[in-house]
């Protein structure tokens, strides 16, 4: 499970390391808009495909969906490589890329809960961390080959190494879908009203459009607002994913122990509180730095979180079919959340007149926002399980 993740969000995470090298270098001619529209793509499409692949899941088993995404993921990156316009960059990077990345992550999320019960957060962190991982390797090399060999190689070495690596993975992953009596089905549009699992759809609405913000933006804030190299921009967007390495087990540890909503909760108030000042106020290398591993310890917990929280809200038996909506619902924060933080800084230069770090801050302060907002959204969920209002009982 850590590989595969390692290997899809991980991957993905370096697309802000490509993007700021394609708008330093006017690589296709595209805007910041323009390639922060491709990452959300990819992101989108790859929850959006919750129902199909349950489907698949139900038709053909969990690995089939499995296998499929692990061939998409290495072509989505080879064939980004040799794309020669940016319409077939967006084809490959934006839509195949995409339809791998779904194809991994949305059969694996419910995989590890059959498992693990009282140390199913923990387990979940761990695995989880594997993005971290792989954020941090690629984070490192990309740059690296991007300065020896160009756009076209790195590329094809990135996909050649998840060809490499996701096969096996899937090959040994294990399910237990009879012993836990799990259920697959494509489309159960109840959980968007469900009493409990309502706040948790609308808590990872509020978080993935901060998320997005801040790992696509962060390294190009500190290329183009404070004119940092582009080396010192992968060098923030790495310590972003060490951050995910060391803060993904550990918040899935704090989960367990003092309780799943209460500690996902303090970790988004942590994030939006660290937005609003670190980052809005970080003018230097080292302050983007401390903020980046903030950053990456606290707004990725919803990726370890999501599955406990969905499993103690509606039960282990209905986890996959939750989920399915879950996904759904993340679709559209994926598509957008960038480009909407792109446009408020465009709005800040065009229409306010703004530059630097300045044309930033509305956008920064939108996301810290968000993050709040989110921790706010789970106090409903926290209600539902515990059954009352008293805000430090263990939930």
């Amino acid at each position: 499970m850590c590989r595969m993740v390692s290997l899809t969000p991980g991957v993905n995470t370096t697309y802000g390391v490509f993007s700021s090298y394609f708008l330093q270098n006017d690589y296709y001619g595209g805007t910041q808009l323009d390639y922060s529209w491709v990452g959300g793509l990819s992101a989108a499409i790859a929850v959006f495909q919750g129902p199909f692949a349950n489907w698949m899941v139900r038709r053909f088993g969990f690995k089939m969906p499995l296998y499929v995404g692990a061939l998409c993921v290495g072509l989505g990156q080879c064939m980004a490589g040799v794309a020669t316009s940016f319409a077939g960059f967006i084809i490959c990077q934006g839509v195949l890329f995409g339809v791998g990345m779904g194809f991994i992550l949305v059969p694996s999320q419910p995989l590890i809960a059959h498992w693990f019960d009282r140390r199913l957060s923990l387990a979940q962190g761990i695995g989880q961390a594997g993005s971290g991982v792989g954020a941090l390797v690629f984070s490192n090399t990309t740059p690296l080959l991007l300065h020896s060999l160009g756009v076209k190689w790195t590329y094809i070495i990135n996909g050649c190494i998840c060809f490499a690596l996701l096969f096996p993975a899937v090959f040994l992953l294990k399910g237990r879908h009879k012993a836990v009596q799990a259920r697959s089905a494509p489309l159960e549009f109840k959980w968007f009203w469900h009493p409990g699992y309502r706040w948790l759809l609308m808590w990872a609405f509020l978080t993935m459009m901060g998320y997005f913000i801040t790992i696509y933006t962060l390294a190009s804030y500190c290329t183009d607002a404070l004119g940092l190299s582009q080396k010192q921009g992968g060098a923030v967007q790495s310590i972003l994913a060490a951050g995910q390495i060391v803060g993904r087990p550990l918040w899935g540890y704090l989960l367990d122990r003092g309780g799943r909503v209460n500690m996902v909760i303090i970790s988004y108030i942590i994030a939006g509180v660290t937005t609003l000042t670190i980052w809005m106020l970080g003018r230097s290398f080292s302050v983007m730095a401390l903020y980046g591993f903030i950053a990456g310890a606290t707004n990725g917990t919803i990726h370890s979180a999501s599955t406990p929280l969905s499993a103690s809200v509606v039960g282990l038996p209905d986890l996959a079919s939750a989920l399915a909506m879950y996904w759904l619902t993340l679709g559209v924060p994926n598509l957008v959340g960038q480009p909407f933080g792109i446009m408020l800084v465009d709005y800040s230069r065009s229409k306010l007149g703004k530059t630097g770090p300045a044309a930033y801050t509305i956008s920064i302060g939108f996301c810290g926002g968000l993050y709040l907002a989110a921790a706010l959204m789970l106090l409903g969920a926290k209600r539902y399980l515990q059954g009352d209002w008293k805000v430090f009982k263990r939930a």
